[in-house]
């Protein structure tokens, strides 16, 4: 557990940014979805550098959690960077680039595959080492992205069987809108994936795991043979939409998740501004009284949406402060003219679990996921886990 008071001490004196991870809130999503899953296997996606969250951290988190089965990421690298870190429960990579593949097979790490000449090199690989190596093999139902055609999955599959260090773990695929209300694709994609799973049956190939569900349709649709969740922007305490809280609520009562995430700075500087002042670059924003401006170390550079400029609005001292003028590559402004007391150096809340300043309400004001908020933290800001009850 970090020492937050000592980094916190650390980052006022380097005028810097920082996130808080609440591992307790990170537990409590997981456990919604692995209660409503009953018997699968719950696997968090912690990709994008978990979302935005700190790819390590999450790990963390979830290799001591028992609703914990797999994690997933996006490559290779990140793969071998958490077994670096003593993650030891099973990892799948979802999308592997042209990379060094011999350390999965090392590092047992699993692969998703979907081409037979990078399945032969793998198996290649696996005889010289002395070792299978694992792959869950990707169809593409209709996403049109990663995955071999629906209609060559059979002849796939029975290719991949005969290669002695090969072992086929699973078989999944990506829904494509499995947020939206029109559920008619979603369907749609679910039916062509049950007919696969169904054929394979028939032909007596049993691959141990199937996974179609992604956080949204894991509490919205019922495939008749997944048996793997991959738990995305769920993990972290965000919907995909409001169409699937709705759903989700509707079906599991008590359905609460609690986003995980908190963004905070301190202010840099306070400055006195007279009525009919311009602020910032293009001068978007003109003071209408004398004001008091808070000047925030934190940017787009850092990751916070220059869309929210003149629309956004950060919390101080229990209160809202609203973004004015155009924020800049590492600055920001506020107007800390109602909060009388606000000094320099007080903590300011860019992110966090309260209305206004949620990535969920904050995405509604430009049009975006939450994920589109959280994902653009820049890496690089420390994140730091912290303990704290309730949403």
């Amino acid at each position: 557990m970090s020492n937050k008071k000592d980094i916190s001490t650390q980052l006022i004196n380097n005028d810097v940014s920082w996130v808080e991870i609440n591992s307790r809130a990170v537990e409590h999503n997981l456990s919604l979805y692995k209660k409503a899953a009953g018997n699968k296997i719950i696997a968090p996606v912690i990709k994008g550098n978990a979302y935005g969250h700190g790819l390590l951290k999450i790990a963390q988190i979830c290799q001591k959690n028992k609703d914990v089965d797999w994690i997933c990421t996006a490559t290779l690298h990140e793969a071998i960077e958490l077994r670096k870190n003593n993650i030891t429960k099973p990892i799948l990579v979802l999308s592997p680039k042209n990379t060094i593949l011999d350390q999965a097979i090392i590092k047992n790490i699993s692969l998703t595959a979907y081409q037979y000449e990078t399945i032969q090199y793998l198996h290649s690989r696996g005889k010289q080492i002395g070792k299978k190596a694992k792959i869950h093999i990707k169809v593409d139902t209709g996403l049109s992205r990663l995955g071999v055609h629906l209609n060559n999955a059979i002849d796939l599959i029975n290719q991949v069987k005969t290669l002695e260090f090969i072992e086929i773990e699973g078989v999944w695929t990506h829904l494509a809108e499995s947020y939206s209300q029109n559920r008619s694709f979603t369907n749609h994609q679910v039916s062509l994936f049950d007919c696969l799973i169904e054929q394979l049956k028939n032909r007596k190939t049993n691959i141990p795991l199937i996974h179609i569900s992604n956080s949204s349709a894991a509490t919205t649709v019922t495939p008749k043979y997944d048996n793997f969740v991959r738990i995305g922007i769920g993990t972290y305490g965000y919907w995909a939409s409001d169409y699937v809280e709705k759903t989700t609520k509707k079906k599991y009562p008590g359905f609460e998740l609690q986003p995980a995430l908190t963004w905070k700075t301190r202010i840099l500087d306070i400055k006195e501004i007279t009525a009919g002042s311009f602020i910032s670059y293009d001068r978007t924003y003109q003071t209408k009284k004398d004001s008091r401006i808070a000047i925030l170390p934190v940017g787009y550079f850092d990751g916070y949406s220059v869309a929210l400029s003149n629309k956004g609005v950060v919390l101080i001292r229990s209160q809202y402060a609203p973004i004015v003028g155009k924020i800049c590559m590492n600055m920001m402004m506020v107007d800390v003219t109602n909060i009388k007391n606000a000094i320099n150096n007080d903590e300011v809340t860019l992110v966090g679990n309260c209305s206004k300043i949620r990535a969920t309400d904050m995405g509604k004001i430009i049009k975006a996921n939450p994920r589109h908020i959280t994902t653009k933290i820049h890496p690089d800001i420390p994140r730091i886990i912290i303990e704290k009850s309730g949403s």
